[in-house]
């Protein structure tokens, strides 16, 4: 659970992924038993296994939605952000419909109060974990002198403690973090090999910082890091394969809300319904992007940041901005391969070269498609100047690095969260 925060290379068997990755596995072992020993006892007063098929089959798809939800938040919670237990309710719940679908879908005889109670039980012991880890699991990290740690407060299941002494004792700590990047004197050498070698896992501060942060600094950025923010192609190109599925079975719910959306906005206001203007996508090439009007409508296409045209937003504009409705024209973009559901957000050419200019590595992004939402979109919200597009591109770039199923579902997760409630980062 938290103790996959810790960016750790699953690769590197060291004594404190182990040792975590043992107490995760028997937490789930004992969360499981809880689950299937309770929900058959509380359903049908029995412990013994059921010779009933339709309770069988119960039993098999309370374990299965346990497992799957184990995997799916031992990834998620290695992102900043993703330990929240809104999270881990909403990828069980999630699981739960799919389940329930396919049994109504091939009509799977299933035993009701078996499944349901299971369902109750599958949340409070998701919830319960979740309690356990936050207040009871701390690890202990030292830092050498010097070492800066970005946010501490952020890494709730780990104490810091910074070293004043090489001299060696007792103390074991569960990593330490050294600067890479600078030298280390001698006989703090000395005292890193000792640790190492006693099994205490040694992690850069640099990539501590990024998964705290959830950025990637560019100030400590080089050209011999491009390596590592290189997209798996293999993911990349399912990645595509998901972005038009998604659309695909989407397509009737965003028609129908699409549809009184323009509606609306045609009888609001002056105007065309939508605003399509010309944005930069990948390999730098430009793109028409459409979007739902939001505004009353202005000649001057200067490039300007979005805080700048908050008067000229009309009523309706400002509704569905708040929850992203304009975006939905978006997924025609995405269909014809301009856009995908999550990248980095597409700029406007002007700003582009502008950004090019001021921001280190800045058109790095565009080696990915852009996004109708994103990591920096749900993290930061609106650039309003080149301070806050430095911020973006950090965002960006974490995501780039980090690109994978895990943290695009953290991201549609929190997307869906500001949809639903109208708050979050834009």
């Amino acid at each position: 659970m938290n103790s996959h925060f810790i960016p750790v290379e699953p690769a590197r068997h060291t004594r404190l992924y182990e040792r975590f990755l043992l107490n995760s596995v028997t937490g789930h072992i004992a969360g499981l038993f809880i689950t299937l020993f309770f929900a058959q006892l509380l359903a049908h007063g029995s412990i013994a296994i059921p010779h009933d098929p339709n309770q069988q089959l119960s039993l098999i798809i309370l374990a299965t939605i346990y497992l799957i939800n184990a995997i799916l938040v031992k990834k998620i919670v290695r992102f900043p952000g993703g330990r929240g237990f809104s999270y881990n309710a909403t990828i069980t719940l999630a699981l739960i419909a799919t389940a329930m679908l396919m049994i109504l879908a091939f009509r799977l005889g299933y035993s009701r109060s078996t499944l349901f109670i299971g369902f109750a039980l599958l949340l409070y012991v998701q919830f319960a974990n979740f309690v356990i880890n936050r207040r009871y699991r701390k690890l202990k990290f030292a830092f050498l002198p010097g070492v800066q740690i970005v946010n501490k407060e952020r890494a709730e299941n780990i104490q810091f403690r910074e070293l004043t002494s090489t001299e060696l004792s007792d103390t074991r700590y569960d990593a330490l973090i050294v600067d890479t990047d600078s030298e280390i004197d001698d006989d703090w050498l000395r005292y890193v090999a000792h640790h190492s070698a006693a099994g205490t896992t040694i992690i850069s501060s640099k990539t501590l910082n990024e998964a705290i942060s959830g950025k990637v600094d560019l100030n400590m950025l080089s050209i011999h890091d491009m390596d590592s923010l290189q997209p798996s192609a293999a993911y990349v190109i399912t990645k595509r394969l998901i972005d038009i599925t998604a659309v695909v079975l989407l397509s009737p719910f965003v028609f129908t809300v699409a549809l009184i959306v323009a509606t609306i906005i045609r009888f609001e206001s002056k105007g065309p319904v939508f605003f399509i203007q010309e944005r930069v996508g990948q390999k730098n090439t430009p793109f028409r992007m459409y979007k739902f009007r939001s505004m009353i409508p202005e000649d001057d296409d200067t490039p300007r940041f979005a805080d700048m045209d908050e008067h000229r937003i009309t009523g309706f504009g400002s509704f569905i901005r708040k929850f992203r409705l304009d975006e939905l024209p978006q997924f025609l973009n995405v269909l014809k391969g301009d856009m995908s559901l999550i990248g980095p957000r597409p700029e406007q050419a002007g700003f582009v070269t502008q950004f090019e200019q001021e921001v280190p590595f800045y058109s790095y992004r565009h080696i990915v498609r852009p996004g109708i939402t994103g990591w920096a979109q749900v993290s930061q919200g609106y650039a309003v100047c080149t301070e806050s597009t430095w911020e973006k591109v950090e965002h960006d770039f974490f995501y780039i690095k980090n690109l994978s199923l895990w943290v695009d579902i953290l991201i549609v997760m929190k997307t869906i969260k500001t949809v639903l409630t109208g708050f979050g980062a834009r």
